[in-house]
Parts: structure tokens; C-alpha cells; sequence
């Protein structure tokens, strides 16, 4: 999965109990009529947290976490469980979320996003995670299966975008999402666009040999007067203007 840039974005979902780092949360978990009391303990400096739901406890760890919280969601209503993230707060506020489900006495870690800034869920098993993507937020989708306690990403061809921007400088839109395919639209300064969808698989390389998850990446766009062709990220960064860029 792409590493997400970070930037601050608040998601509010429906249906969520939550409480800060060190403090207690009760709650019935599992829908027989008896709250449960939840706990959590995180130690800043070493990153270690302490996980407690009445009589069971876990031990873990953040990436890195400068605070934490606990949040209560419900992702499938259907399976009469409801599950608990521990959340701690990164840099520039990215979440490091550890979902964890309390059954028979235990509790059952059943999932784990490293880097998001939310999430929001309708209750159909499905779960959307809020990211960051430069100029735009991005919303993936990952299915719960909550017989085999896993999250699994929803991979689409396509992510919507919907930003305006102008051309500050001329550079041209493709027919495919291929370099070497037909020139759709050559664009003059001035013009106004829309981004509308992008297509997140292209990896490309660093002058280091790394991966670059972002430079890549294909947008489509689309004049006012309805034109519409493809660009790398890396060929129109520079010759727009309009987006706010974070990260």
C-alpha cells in the first residue's frame, strides 16, 4: 500500500465512543446488556502502550506516537461485536490504529492501518480510511471478515479527486496512461481544469533506487470545455496552479 503524506484532516463518524490516552472508557462490547471497562496506558517516550479491557490486558507498540486515544466503532452489525481502536497520534496527526475485538474473556487484535488520519465505518463490514495524497484526500475501502478477524484493502482502478487548478504553464494531457500514447490535449496557460480521478499503481524510482509511490501516478483531466486526456503526477506538479500541496 502507498505511504500516505501526511497531512491534518478530521474525520467524524457516526456511532464512535472515544477517550484520550491513560484514561477509562465503559462501554458493552459484545451487546449482552454489561459494560465493559476499557483502558489504556501509553508510556510517550519508549512508545509502548498498555491495553485493558476488564481483566485482560496486552502489551504493544506505536511507529511513533507523541499521544493516544481510544475509539469504540462498530463494522459489522450484524456479528454482535463491536471493536476497539487504540490510536496513536503521529506526526502532523496521522493516525497508527490497532483494531481489537473482546471475546470470551480476551481480547483479539483483528486488524492494524499504520498511517491514516480517520476512519469511518456504516456498519455493513466495510471500513474507509481518510489519507492524504499530496492535494487531495484519498478513501480506501477494506472489508472485515469477521470469522477470520482480518481487514483487507478494497483495491480500485480508479480514486476520485475533484480539484480545480489553471495552467501556469503549457504541458500536454494523453490520450492513455501510457508515455508513449497520442497526444489528447496540449494545454496552454490559463486553462482551467479539473482533476478528476487518479490511477495510484505506478511506482516509479528515486535518483537512490528507492520506490516513489507518488511521481508516477496517473490523473485524469478535464478542460471547461469538456477535453479530457492523462498526466503523471511528476509532468504536472509544477505547471499548476490552484491545488493546495501539504505533506
Amino acid at each position: 500500500m502507498k505511504i500516505i503524506l501526511t497531512f491534518l484532516l478530521f474525520v467524524f463518524a457516526a456511532n464512535i465512543f472515544s477517550s484520550t490516552g491513560d484514561t477509562t472508557l465503559k462501554i458493552d462490547l459484545n451487546f449482552d446488556g454489561k459494560e465493559e471497562t476499557i483502558k489504556l496506558l501509553h508510556k510517550d517516550e519508549a512508545q509502548e502502550f498498555t491495553f485493558r479491557i476488564n481483566n485482560a490486558e496486552i502489551k504493544g507498540k506505536f511507529e511513533y506516537a507523541y499521544g493516544s486515544d481510544i475509539q469504540v466503532i462498530d463494522i459489522n452489525k450484524n456479528d454482535g461485536l463491536r471493536e476497539v481502536i487504540v490510536k496513536g497520534y503521529g506526526n502532523s496527526d496521522q493516525n497508527d490504529m490497532f483494531f481489537y475485538q473482546y471475546i470470551d474473556g480476551k481480547i483479539i487484535e483483528v486488524g492494524h492501518l499504520p498511517s491514516n488520519f480517520g476512519v469511518d465505518t456504516d456498519g455493513s463490514g466495510t471500513i474507509t480510511e481518510h489519507g492524504w495524497m499530496g492535494f487531495w484526500t484519498i478513501k480506501l475501502k477494506y472489508d472485515f471478515d469477521s470469522k477470520k478477524k482480518t481487514l483487507t484493502k478494497i483495491d480500485e482502478e480508479f480514486y476520485e479527486v475533484n480539484q480545480e487548478c489553471e495552467a501556469k504553464n503549457p504541458f500536454k494531457l494523453l490520450s492513455k496512461r501510457e508515455d508513449d500514447s497520442p497526444v489528447a490535449v496540449e494545454l496552454k496557460k490559463g486553462t482551467k481544469l479539473t482533476v478528476v480521478k487518479a490511477d495510484i499503481t505506478p511506482k516509479c524510482k528515486y535518483a537512490d533506487g528507492s520506490d516513489d509511490d507518488f511521481s508516477c501516478d496517473w490523473y485524469l483531466f478535464k478542460t471547461a470545455d469538456g477535453k479530457q486526456g492523462w498526466v503523471r503526477l511528476k509532468d504536472f506538479q509544477e505547471n499548476v496552479d490552484g491545488l493546495i500541496w501539504a505533506g
